[in-house]
């Protein structure tokens, strides 16, 4: 299946990239130059918009296509590194990703925002270590919930924070990252809960990737950047490895015969 894993978190990046260079051109044309408000119906919103969805019922299409119905039925075969530049590529992305959350525990003003940044550094050290959580039991299963709570509290902090702001554009793109991500790392969790759904946390993991990159264009903090970054990162290797370790139907056919 390394093929197959290739082409779909590559799919997932060029996807971002081009979300990405949309967003950018939003944010160049959507604001009047002499009263700096944003355009209603600008052309290029409608465009961003199809493309999200677009982008998103093509991820889970060819998720179908390319056969992401079939995983490992243990989570330390499921979620098991075999290649080491991977390897180095999950800890670069959890570097990141914890950097991210560090500076915002270090800007931020508001005291529960510290708090659930610090929860995002404690997290990017759970993405370090997706590989070999299954190996410890059920703590290994307890650490797989830090994301997620991350990504709960964040979310809720984050929407609480911008629910007075009328341009729903400036935090659009940034609270449908925090939720791909939040559905990214409900899916992973689920593999040390032994409820695995290989389609849906492969679509879900490529999902995340592509609307992080989208927001590295976004007016926001440098930390929050960083942080988006490193789960994009994160979210493509872990889409990578999940696929890569998927079984073919064949191979589960033979293994019963085999034992």
């Amino acid at each position: 299946m390394r093929k197959e894993a290739w082409t779909y978190s590559l799919t997932g990046a060029i996807l971002g990239a081009f979300g990405l260079l949309l967003r950018w051109l939003q944010w160049q044309m959507i604001y009047e130059e002499e009263t700096g408000l944003p355009i209603q119906n600008a052309p290029v919103s409608y465009l961003l918009v199809v493309f999200l969805i677009a982008a998103a019922a093509g991820l889970w299409v060819l998720s179908g296509r390319l056969g992401a119905d079939h995983s490992a039925a243990e989570p330390e075969q499921a979620m098991a590194i075999t290649n080491r530049i991977v390897g180095v590529l999950l800890a670069v992305a959890a570097l990141a990703a914890g950097a991210g959350a560090l500076l915002m525990v270090l800007t931020e003003e508001s005291f529960v925002m510290r708090f659930a940044a610090l929860l995002g550094v404690v997290a990017a050290a759970v993405l370090a270590l997706y590989s070999s959580l299954s190996r410890w039991g059920g703590f290994g299963a307890f650490l797989s919930l830090v994301p997620v709570i991350f990504f709960s509290v964040w979310i809720v902090i984050f929407y609480k924070d911008n629910s007075v702001n009328p341009v729903v554009w400036s935090y659009a793109m940034q609270i449908l990252a925090i939720a791909a991500c939040l559905f990214a790392v409900y899916r992973l969790c689920g593999y040390l809960f032994y409820r695995i759904q290989s389609r849906r946390s492969v679509f879900a993991c490529a999902l995340a990737e592509m609307l992080c990159l989208c927001t590295l264009m976004d007016d926001t903090s440098l930390g929050s950047r960083v942080l988006f970054a490193g789960w994009a990162v994160g979210c493509g290797v872990m889409c990578w490895v999940l696929w890569r370790n998927m079984v073919l139907p064949e191979e589960q056919q033979a293994a019963p015969e085999a034992e």
